[in-house]
């Protein structure tokens, strides 16, 4: 395929917007981008990729809310969200949702450090997982300290979606709520065979499989267990000092 000069000019921007947010294109350059990237107009989408692809970069989205870059993983990654769930639903927020249910479901699986070196199937439920998210974004999404400004506008999200919603006809937790977002990810666990569904008790009961703690060790997600875990304490430490801080009657 032979690639225009204006088709690179046109990658290098939609790179540029991508790693540096601040320098977003005016509304109208920006639709241009996205039209030339979405049809590859003279090469524009084959080598914007191939310049991501040279600074370790894939492109998730090229949309109007912005344009999303994320490093390119070395291999298949329980974290990274695959192109088909990407297309269903666009969206950075779509995403950072299934980041954090699947956070939240590992946090509840591994709560102990031991569980990642013990061969024990660990038990999780979709209200576990629930009751974290929901308890820990309460206190999280009040917060003005800028040290838990990324928990923070997650947290303001969970507190959006959180209200319990059942689709009358096939009487489960409608797609768009918390918990209809949680029983996606452990059905995609289910799906990649890292974990195998037990039960409905609980709003579902999952059992974790050899696969998903080889992944985790692999990966050493430990860091990101204890990431989770901290952010869960101090939730709870501010949780703490609001109701020290309440007035006595």
């Amino acid at each position: 395929m032979n690639i225009t000069i204006e088709a690179v000019r046109d990658a290098s921007a939609i790179i540029e917007a991508g790693l540096v947010p601040s320098r977003r294109p005016p509304a109208q350059r920006l639709q241009a981008l996205i039209a030339a990237y979405q049809t590859n107009a003279g090469g524009t989408r084959t080598a914007a990729r191939e310049m991501a692809g040279q600074f370790g970069l894939i492109i998730v989205d090229v949309v109007m809310e912005g344009i999303v870059l994320a490093i390119a993983p070395e291999r298949d990654s329980i974290f990274m969200p695959k192109r088909s769930e990407l297309l269903k639903e666009p969206g950075s927020e779509a995403r950072l949702i299934r980041g954090l249910c699947n956070a939240a479901i590992l946090a509840c699986a591994y709560e102990r450090q031991q569980s990642l070196i013990s061969e024990a199937v660990q038990t999780v439920t979709v209200n576990d997982a629930y009751d974290l998210l929901v308890s820990s974004s309460a206190a999280l999404a009040k917060s003005e300290d800028p040290q838990y400004k990324g928990f923070t506008e997650a947290a303001i999200i969970v507190e959006r979606i959180k209200a319990e919603s059942f689709s009358s006809k096939s009487e489960r937790a409608r797609h768009r709520t918390l918990r209809g977002r949680l029983i996606e990810a452990f059905e995609t666990f289910v799906i990649q065979g890292q974990m195998v569904k037990d039960g409905d008790e609980d709003g579902g009961t999952y059992k974790t499989l050899f696969r998903l703690r080889k992944l985790l060790a692999d990966e050493s997600a430990t860091a990101i267990v204890d990431v989770i875990k901290d952010a869960v304490e101090k939730s709870r430490a501010l949780q703490h000092k609001s109701v020290g801080e309440a007035p006595h009657a």
